[in-house]
């Protein structure tokens, strides 16, 4: 027995993608532990968190404002081209909000550290700024620009950054159901970096994305949409009532286009709810 456990610890050195899974897992999870010590659920029954309604890669004219912020961890896999390979890392975003995008405009600052494998060193910072153009307690829409990758570091500066300008509307389907809303939100957009369009070393153009997503179920959404090079999808579901606790499972580049190769994800968010519009 001794023998076996000796050969498991010495395979998990050998392999810092379980270590950047389990990390990645564990990390939601310990502010939620953190988060429910400062501030205890009340009593009586609690609503769910509204689920994610946009693919990821794919951005939202909603960000975060004063008070709002979100851990996020993933697990990925994706087709590496040259050579011919599937690799899987590990990765985690921060986010946190400033202002109000009602009164006068929201600035959200994000963190992401990419690579939990060692396989690329670095991260990147990313600014994103709203304002709510229509609140009302039937519609929303939101004019947001932004820049990813704003200033970055290591390896991760070779991708460049991503300035881009996105307008997000929302509506409840079901406006007069108190228990269900069912929210439906739609963003269009359109960028530069790796939102451009290139069809030839010589041919670069700006690219535009847009997407829809549905609420099916209160804690349950989907998403799909074009992110400038191809298709991405998403199924995001919240486990419990009264926590800001997101499942998600992403697919990028469904397509396929320009034989760049399919990824996909596993994620887990605490806080982010700030994303999809809620009717009350």
């Amino acid at each position: 027995m001794n023998h076996f456990f000796s050969g498991y610890k010495h395979w998990i050195l050998l392999n810092p993608e379980f270590l950047g899974f389990w990390f990645c897992l564990s990390l939601p999870l310990f502010v939620l532990s953190l988060d429910a010590g400062l501030n205890p659920v009340a009593a009586g029954p609690q609503s769910y968190s509204p689920p994610n309604l946009t693919p990821t890669q794919i951005p939202t004219a909603f960000v975060a404002e004063w008070g709002n912020y979100f851990v996020s961890s993933s697990v990925y896999g994706f087709d590496d081209v040259n050579p011919s390979s599937w690799v899987t890392d590990g990765c985690i975003n921060l986010g946190v909000g400033f202002g109000n995008a009602r009164r006068a405009v929201a600035v959200e600052v994000d963190f992401n550290q990419e690579s939990l494998s060692g396989r690329e060193t670095g991260a990147s910072f990313d600014v994103r700024i709203a304002r709510d153009l229509i609140n009302q307690p039937k519609f929303r829409l939101a004019l947001s620009g932004g820049w990813l990758a704003v200033a970055s570091y290591g390896d991760v500066q070779a991708k460049g950054n991503s300035p881009y300008g996105a307008i997000t509307a929302a509506w409840p389907l079901r406006p007069n159901d108190p228990n269900f809303r069912q929210t439906l939100q739609l963003n269009v957009g359109g960028g530069g970096g790796r939102f451009q369009r290139i069809d030839s070393p010589d041919l670069v153009s700006s690219g535009v994305f847009a997407s829809a997503g549905v609420e099916l179920t209160p804690n349950l959404g989907i998403s799909a949409g074009w992110a400038g090079r191809g298709v991405n999808a998403g199924v995001s579901f919240v486990p419990a009532r009264g926590i800001p606790l997101t499942l998600t499972v992403s697919g990028v580049n469904l397509t396929n286009t320009d034989n760049a190769g399919r990824a996909a994800a596993f994620t887990v968010t605490w806080g982010g709810t700030f994303r999809t519009a809620t009717f009350q």
